[in-house]
Order: C-alpha cells, then sequence, then structure tokens
C-alpha cells in the first residue's frame, strides 16, 4: 500500500508476498557451514526410572560428534516456566511419554536419528497416573516429591448452600474439555551458532526472546549478556511456542562443541512432545430464583497439566476468573485444582483457560435459559453485571467493557432475525438449530503483573527509518499493524521503515501472549514514532528557524507550512525515538482479575446435524467483537475467522487420545483437524469499536477472545437442533448418535 496509512485501513501484510511465494525464511530453514544435525533421544514410557544408560555405542556411531546426557549440563539442569519441575534431559526419572534423555549431534540428520537407536536404557516402570480427581487422592503414587497438585484456588462469596436450599430450581451438569494440539504449520525447530560478534545465538521459533534468554543462560552457566536470542517471523505458535524445548537443546550443542547445530522435529515428534490445551473437568451446580434469576453457582475443576506445571498454575488462574463470566451471581463457590499427571504436557494455549470454562458456563446459562422459557439472549441480559457492579466473585472489572452491546449486536444478527425460516430443512433426517454464547475476556499479564514494552524507532545517518520490535510475530500480522500505527504518525510509507523484529539485543516489547500486542505493544509503537517526529522537528528547527507549530514532518522531509520550504531530513543525523508502555500495577484482587482490559465477544452459529450419521455440520457463524479500534481491517478479519475456525475444531473435531499416558494418534491422519471442507459457508464478523484508554487510539487485543465462545456456541446450536443437551468436547458423531439412539 502506498501513501500514509490511515488506522483502519486494509493493509497488506508486511511478510504477506514473501510467505505465499515461499521466500519466507524460518528459523528452522538456516543452513550454515558445518551446521550439526540434531535428534533427540526420548522416553516411550510414560512413567518410569531409569535403571541405566549406556551411550557409547552412539558415540562411536558414524558421524556423531556429541551425546550429551544429564551429567553433561554444564548449568542448572531443572528449570520451568513458573517451578522449576522439568529437568533439560531426564537423568533418573520419566515422567511421561517422550522425556528427552540425551541429545545427539551428528554431522547429518540420519547419523543423528541412526546413533539414538544405539542408545541402551533399562527402565523400572512405575505406576501411570492419567486421572486428575484420582491422582488428587492420597493413595495415589506421587509423581513429584512433593506430590500431584501443583495449584490450588478457592474463591467465593455470600452462602452458597443456603441459597441451594431456598432454590427454585438447581441444576447440575458435568463437562470435559480436549486436550487440543496447536497444530502449527512450522514444527518445533531452529538453530544456533556464534554471531560475527563472538556471541552464542539461538534462532527458533519462540514468543519472547528475551525471556528465553534469561531461561537458558542459568542451564549453560553463562551471563545473559553472552547469549542472545532471535525469533523473527515464526510460523504459528498460539501459545505452544511458548515453553521450554528446542532451543536449549540448541543452544548446549552449539555451546558445548563450539559449531552451529540446527533441529527441526518431525510432526510426529511434535505431536508426542509438544504442549497441548489443558483438558478440564468442570462441574457446575447453579440455582435459580422463580424468575430465572441466577442466585447461586458452585463451580469445581480440576486441569490436568500433565507431568510438568508449565504455565499450568497460571492458566488456573486466568479459568477461574473467567468461569462464572459477566454474570451476576450473588452467592458462589470456586474450587480449582491444577494436577500433574503422567499425560502429554500441557501449557500456554490461545485463550489461556477461558474456552475450558467459558464451554461448560456458557451451555449452563443456556440450558437455564431453556428451563425458565426464556429468550437466551434475554436471559443472559437479564443476568449481567452493570459496569462498576461486583462479579460474581466479588469484584468491580477493572477498564471499560461492552458485552451489553455486544448482544445488543447479536439481537440484529441475521442468524438471530430470520432463525425460523433458517432451521427448515426438507430432508427428515436433517435437524437445524440456532446457538449463541458470550464471553468476556482479560487482555496482557493482569492487574498484579507489570506489563512493559518498548519499541525504538530511529532516523540513520542514510535518512533511513529503522523500527526495532523485541518481540515476535507468529502469524497473526501484527508487526503489521504495528509498523501501520508507525507510519501514520511519521507520515510516512511503511515501506520507509526497516523492520528489525524479535532480536534480544533489542528492546523488549515482552512476550507475544494474552492478546497484548495491539493494547500495550501497539502503544510503545506509536509513542516511539510521536518521540521520534518531536525530536526531528526540533532538529528541524534549528535549521528552517521557524517555531515548531508550522512545521510538519512529511515522511522524509519536513515542511514549513508558513514558506512552504522543505527541508530533507538528509544532515539532520542520527536520531533516536523511545516509547514506552507502562501499565499500572495495581494489586491482584484475586488469582487472575480484575485485568486492565477486557474485550468481548459474542458468536451465534447455524448447525445442521444428520441424525442418522451423527454428523454436525456448522452452516453459518456470526462473531461479534469489541476490538475498541480497528487498526488494520484485513488483518482483524483474519483472525476472527481463523479463531471461529480453531474454536470449530475445538468443538467438533480435536483431540489428543491418550492410552495409559500413551498419545494414540501421533499424525494428522488420525488427529483430525478441520479443512476446508469443514469451514462454515458463511462466515461474518462484526466488531464493535468501544475504545479502551490503555490501547492506541482505543484499539484492544482481540487474538484469544474470537475462539472463546465458539464452542459453546455450537454445541448450543446443536441442543437446539436435536434437543439434547452435550457436555463433552469434542462432540463426535458416534457421540450425537449413542444420546439419539
Amino acid at each position: 500500500m502506498k501513501g500514509k496509512p490511515q488506522i483502519g485501513d486494509p493493509v497488506l501484510r508486511i511478510d504477506a508476498i514473501d510467505k505465499v511465494t515461499g521466500k519466507q525464511i524460518y528459523p528452522s530453514d538456516l543452513h550454515l557451514e558445518g551446521m550439526l544435525d540434531l535428534a533427540v533421544f526420548r522416553s516411550p514410557h510414560p512413567h518410569a526410572r531409569i535403571l541405566s544408560l549406556d551411550i557409547s555405542e552412539a558415540e562411536q556411531a558414524p558421524g556423531v560428534v556429541r551425546v550429551i546426557t544429564a551429567k553433561d549440563v554444564p548449568g542448572e539442569l531443572m528449570t520451568g516456566l513458573m517451578i522449576p519441575d522439568m529437568p533439560i534431559l531426564c537423568k533418573d526419572l520419566v515422567r511421561r511419554e517422550g522425556d528427552p534423555i540425551a541429545i545427539v549431534a551428528a554431522e547429518t540428520k540420519e547419523e543423528a536419528l541412526t546413533a539414538c537407536k544405539l542408545i541402551k536404557i533399562e527402565y523400572d516402570h512405575l505406576p501411570v497416573v492419567t486421572d486428575t480427581r484420582e491422582a488428587l487422592d492420597s493413595n495415589a503414587y506421587p509423581i513429584h516429591p512433593e506430590g500431584n497438585l501443583v495449584s490450588e484456588i478457592h474463591l467465593g462469596q455470600g452462602d452458597v448452600e443456603k441459597a441451594f436450599q431456598e432454590a427454585h430450581q438447581v441444576f447440575e451438569f458435568e463437562y470435559q474439555t480436549g486436550r487440543q494440539e496447536h497444530a502449527f504449520l512450522e514444527p518445533e525447530g531452529g538453530a544456533a551458532y556464534y554471531d560475527e560478534e563472538g556471541r552464542l545465538t539461538v534462532r527458533f521459533g519462540g514468543q519472547h526472546p528475551h525471556w528465553d534468554r534469561e531461561i537458558i543462560a542459568p542451564i549453560l552457566g553463562i551471563d545473559p549478556k553472552n547469549l542472545r536470542v532471535i525469533s523473527p517471523f515464526v510460523g504459528g505458535a498460539f501459545g505452544g511456542k511458548d515453553d521450554i524445548d528446542v532451543q536449549v537443546y540448541l543452544a548446549l550443542v552449539t555451546h558445548m562443541t563450539k559449531r552451529p547445530c540446527r533441529i527441526v522435529y518431525n510432526r510426529e515428534e511434535s505431536l508426542v512432545a509438544g504442549n497441548k490445551r489443558h483438558p478440564y473437568t468442570s462441574i457446575y451446580k447453579t440455582a435459580c430464583d422463580k424468575s430465572g434469576k441466577i442466585t447461586a453457582a458452585k463451580v469445581t475443576l480440576y486441569a490436568d497439566t500433565g507431568a510438568y506445571a508449565g504455565w499450568g498454575d497460571k492458566v488456573l488462574s486466568t479459568a477461574v476468573g473467567e468461569c462464572l463470566g459477566p454474570y451476576q451471581i450473588p452467592n458462589t463457590q470456586v474450587d480449582a485444582f491444577c494436577v500433574y499427571t503422567n499425560n502429554s504436557n500441557a501449557s500456554a494455549f490461545r485463550g489461556f483457560g477461558a474456552p475450558q470454562v467459558v464451554f461448560p458456563l456458557e451451555q449452563q446459562i443456556d440450558l437455564m435459559a431453556r428451563a425458565y422459557e426464556s429468550d437466551p439472549l434475554e436471559y443472559r441480559r437479564k443476568n449481567l453485571v452493570d459496569p462498576g457492579e461486583k462479579t460474581a466473585l466479588g469484584v468491580v472489572y477493572q477498564g471499560n467493557w461492552s458485552i451489553k452491546e455486544s448482544l445488543a449486536a447479536a439481537q440484529e444478527s441475521p442468524l438471530i432475525l430470520n432463525k425460523e425460516g433458517l432451521c427448515r430443512t426438507a430432508d427428515p433426517d436433517k435437524k437445524r438449530g440456532v446457538g449463541l454464547a458470550a464471553a468476556l475476556m482479560g487482555i496482557g499479564y493482569g492487574a498484579g503483573v507489570p506489563d512493559h514494552a518498548e519499541i525504538h524507532i530511529n532516523l540513520d545517518l542514510n535518512c533511513n527509518y529503522q523500527i526495532l520490535i523485541g518481540g515476535t510475530d507468529m502469524g497473526q500480522g501484527n508487526a503489521t499493524a504495528l509498523m501501520q500505527m508507525a507510519a501514520h504518525e511519521l507520515n510516512c510509507q511503511i515501506e520507509d521503515l526497516e523492520l528489525i523484529l524479535g532480536d534480544s539485543l533489542g528492546p523488549d516489547a515482552g512476550s507475544c501472549d494474552a492478546a497484548r500486542q495491539m493494547t500495550f505493544v501497539g502503544r510503545a509503537s506509536v509513542a516511539a514514532a510521536l518521540d521520534l517526529r518531536e525530536k526531528i522537528l526540533e532538529a528541524a528547527q534549528k535549521e528552517l528557524g521557524s517555531p515548531l507549530k508550522n512545521l510538519v514532518l512529511e515522511g522524509k522531509t519536513v515542511r514549513n507550512l508558513a514558506t512552504g520550504k522543505i527541508l530533507p531530513l538528509t544532515g539532520l543525523g542520527e536520531i533516536k525515538g523511545v516509547g514506552l508502555a507502562n501499565i499500572p500495577d495495581k494489586e491482584a484482587l484475586m488469582p487472575g482479575i480484575p485485568s486492565h482490559l477486557y474485550t468481548t465477544g459474542v458468536q451465534i452459529a447455524l448447525v445442521e446435524v444428520d441424525i442418522s450419521t451423527g454428523q454436525v455440520e456448522v452452516l453459518k457463524m456470526h462473531s461479534i467483537i469489541d476490538a475498541g479500534k480497528v487498526i488494520n481491517q484485513q488483518g482483524i478479519e483474519g483472525q476472527t475467522e481463523g479463531g471461529i475456525i480453531q474454536g470449530l475444531g475445538y468443538a467438533l473435531y480435536e483431540d489428543t487420545l491418550t492410552r495409559d499416558g500413551i498419545i494414540q494418534n501421533t499424525g494428522f491422519a488420525t488427529y483430525i483437524l478441520p479443512t476446508s471442507q469443514d469451514v462454515p459457508k458463511e462466515l461474518i464478523t462484526t466488531f464493535l469499536e468501544e475504545p479502551s484508554k490503555l490501547g492506541p487510539y482505543g484499539a484492544k487485543g482481540i487474538a484469544e477472545i474470537v475462539l472463546v465462545p465458539t464452542a459453546p456456541a455450537i454445541l448450543n446450536a446443536v441442543t437446539d437442533a436435536v434437543g439434547i443437551r452435550y457436555t463433552k468436547i469434542p462432540l463426535t458423531a458416534e457421540e450425537v448418535l449413542l444420546e439419539i439412539a
């Protein structure tokens, strides 16, 4: 796009051409002279004691340069995102299938894989714990010395038991959600080498280069200043590249061999070793008075975090904050548990705990509405918390939020207005229904956790603009939007900005998580552009001898509005602009909330259920999202549609099937993803613009809210079609038929 970009324009993504033509260089594409290939020797067992490990034959195998085990790790062996409970390489014990035991570095990938097969190991098998409630039993085998409980949260208000006794009706259901795989296009991978200044450099698909640097350094036993991490354009992540994985293997090998190296997982290794969305078991018990007003709610949550904590306790914290949504419930009790099992690791995933609890909550709301013969949309309105009032967990949400406006927009949805006609079918085996779900989602790290972003924009000696963004772009297009805002303030074209992205040598923009890029990093981008513009005009003032009010920056020139004189920026010298976004660190009133900022989403689904086969087809979806302010129309539409499709997979298809801790579906032939044939024939998106005080131009991040209401909207539509309440996802055809039969 030529010319100054306006806020809200549908700007073409800066990486679009390279990606569609195959020119984009991803972290795992790097090839250097003398580069070693790596393979990881992993446990095939979910829980066992290592009795002996013999790597001698592997060390002598053709092409092998080094075999690294736990005893070789020069620094700290134990690591973790929040709890140091995970060994870099297992020494005495394996706690899940795929646990890493040794790294083989060889001249070729084939030689590394062959050498892995020569490693001899003996195990003593231990009891396998796979059920969260059984894991919490006092007789359960302890997966970690401290037991199987990672964390627990207990919150509430009022007198729940009394409210249930006095209730007009009580509803209780148990819900289950699946172990969704991130399924990013680019598997985990990357490279390590020493840069031109002799600094150990790790280039891989990550989500926070500065954070990764701080994690890797103590494992190597070196100063973080001697380590560089680069995570430029990443081929998808959704939270799945936020954990500790290939970056450590790469750093270890190059640090110990002084040679560059690379690793790329194949899809089977990615599915076995990679992190998943936490599966939740949720028990919801709610009560209503005669009018249908909700008077009490008791929620019990069990989160399966797998063998290691990862982000499990923080995901649970967010889930608790979202588990009763924007509804006014005077008597509540929430008991939540994050639990170790011998299943595959679970950690960060788009939505960060909200999809797991909005799924049961919004179905529970729907069934109560039906019990009182109330319109589902009106029933939600009736039970909403008003701004400034206490929520179901006894706090007041921070910032503005727009759930009422979102529901008002939903009332005008063609899927609601034309429901009767849309649900007619000529085939008696085809039943159609319309369902909706609403959600409130916090943006950023949340109160009690500092949220900081820094961006630099420089004018160099050759009159070129450089924008330095320490964060990454995982495919969502945030780099384009950040540059669009900067170019808007500098009154230049996006093409005038040279992007330096995802380098720990640059300013720390924070992690690419929590839908915080547009709101907080965007704020820093605008601040950097304004700072640079002011400094340029001050420098030009000396040359033009005119008051600042008469000077306007126009790309790479300054115009004097009074005289018409134009001054090229050449000769002004090097000028640096710095943009900071420091979000107030309010004390958290409870885990996960209140966030500094919320956005809302309502989704409506039209589905068709074939009662002869059990197949569910989503025909149409309408997504209503409060974006605060749309920055890039094209980008936000892509995010919304992509989120719906990912949420559709969560609802109907995707689950990592495990048996006794062993993953059964280790390829995309058996891990079922939605394809183009499963995408609804019509995707409608409506963006509300209820501005935020924190975001640039009022913008809010929407990356996570776009999938949070999808699964409950679809299952509520299925219930509307066939009159049966399904409480487990993914909802397969077999499970549909079992209840219909």
